[in-house]
């Protein structure tokens, strides 16, 4: 139930108000037209009428709720209100000419709503109601005045409303296709970013506790200059020997502590956006830290000299997209990769290989595109791990590209 909820699309109260003002506005313009230039019953009038005062009435429920403080419609409050659509619509046509009517086709727009925010079975329940509210319009209506009736036999007037079921069906599920394509990007991206704005957090972590060892070493140094001395005078040590002792074994502590900080590896790698590195020392640090958390792929590295002299800056944006990329090869991989740094005089750029079965040529030829992937899991991976890492690196001004290469080949280059 909860991924329901997040693949639903949120709706505006003040924009749902308005989009019904304007609904009831065109049905009060459409039936004064027709009353006003044809002759028209006075029981279909007033019943008319009567209809179109039920959709007031439900801009008058959406004004409510949106000065009870609802600014955002459920999916449920939306599903009722798309009912009373389909029933309101439905009558109102029945009352004008029922299947006759040339705004018949009006019934369509509930529908392609439902299929566009709702989750498929109330999108299916949407649908049925429709069929059913066509199916009754069919038989049971009042005809339109006899200046305005068209002469139609029986077999196109089916034709009408067998047109009507497959237009509904079709449109339902075209746009609920198309809707969860782009819910699931949007979904995508929201992960994206989230990781994004975990790495700078994570950033911001490893600069303080760099700062802290840069900035606490010195003071602790002197008062361990200080104990040291007071250690050396027999008087305080007779005197206070225990509690110099006790300073001594917490310097100690504290001395452990921010050396562990200094040397540990995460501390390194978060500090990283301070300052620049070469391009073969980061190379050769991904390989590492890979290295290490997939012992079962021999992971290794390649640079010219050149890289070695190429600093670049390490953003959060570089290192996730660059950690999708190895970990799509580790996928694929059978035995090892190769991470490859190289550079011209006005280029340089990372080579990730591996020794897998490759990319086929559909996924080559639409590479950059979502919902395109060489994994074979269809309905679990929807090809969108390479399109998102395409758009950071082209955020930063570098161009990727794949081929095959003995294998899979991701090539990202920056210009110098």
């Amino acid at each position: 139930m909860d991924n329901k909820k997040n693949k639903f699309l949120f709706v505006n109260s003040s924009d749902f108000l308005l989009i019904r003002l304007i609904a009831f506005v065109g049905q009060g313009i459409a039936l004064g037209v027709t009353q006003y230039y044809f002759e028209v019953t006075e029981f279909v009038t007033y019943a008319s009428w009567a209809v179109a005062m039920l959709l007031l009435i439900s801009v008058g429920l959406a004004y409510y709720l949106l000065n009870r403080g609802d600014k955002i419609l459920t999916e449920r409050q939306i599903f009722l209100f798309l009912c009373f659509d389909i029933l309101q619509i439905s009558l109102l046509i029945g009352l004008n000419g029922g299947y006759t009517n040339p705004f018949i086709f009006i019934i369509l727009a509930p529908i392609a709503i439902a299929a566009s925010y709702l989750t498929i079975e109330r999108v299916l329940v949407i649908l049925s109601l429709s069929l059913v509210c066509y199916a009754l319009i069919f038989n049971f209506y009042i005809d339109l005045p006899l200046s305005v009736r068209p002469q139609i036999n029986i077999n196109y007037s089916l034709a009408i409303m067998i047109s009507l079921f497959i237009s509904s069906i079709f449109l339902v599920f075209y746009l609920y296709y198309f809707s969860m394509n782009y819910k699931s990007t949007q979904t995508a991206y929201e992960l994206a970013s989230k990781q994004l704005q975990n790495e700078r957090e994570l950033l911001k972590v490893g600069g303080l506790a760099a700062a802290a060892v840069h900035e606490l070493g010195t003071p602790l140094n002197t008062i361990n200059l200080i104990v040291g001395d007071f250690d050396q005078d027999t008087e305080l040590k007779k005197k206070y020997g225990e509690d110099i002792q006790t300073l001594k074994i917490e310097l100690d502590r504290c001395k452990a502590i921010l050396k562990e900080l200094s040397t540990n590896p995460e501390s390194k790698e978060l500090s990283s956006e301070i300052s620049n590195m070469s391009l073969d020392a980061y190379v050769q640090s991904l390989c590492d830290q890979f290295a290490n958390n997939y012992q079962s792929i021999d992971l290794d590295y390649r640079s010219d000299e050149q890289s070695k002299s190429i600093n670049i800056q390490i953003t959060p944006e570089l290192n996730i997209a660059m950690n999708n990329i190895i970990k799509n090869a580790i996928s694929f991989a059978e035995k090892e990769i190769l991470l490859i740094a190289e550079s011209t005089e006005k280029e340089y750029s990372i080579k990730i290989r591996d020794d897998g079965p490759g990319f086929d040529k559909k996924f080559i030829a639409n590479f950059g595109k979502p919902f395109y992937s060489s994994r074979p899991e269809k309905g679990v991976n929807m090809g969108l791990g390479l399109f998102i890492t395409k758009q950071m690196i082209e955020n930063l001004n570098g161009k990727i590209s794949v081929q095959n290469n003995n294998g899979a080949e991701v090539i990202l280059t920056w210009q110098i």
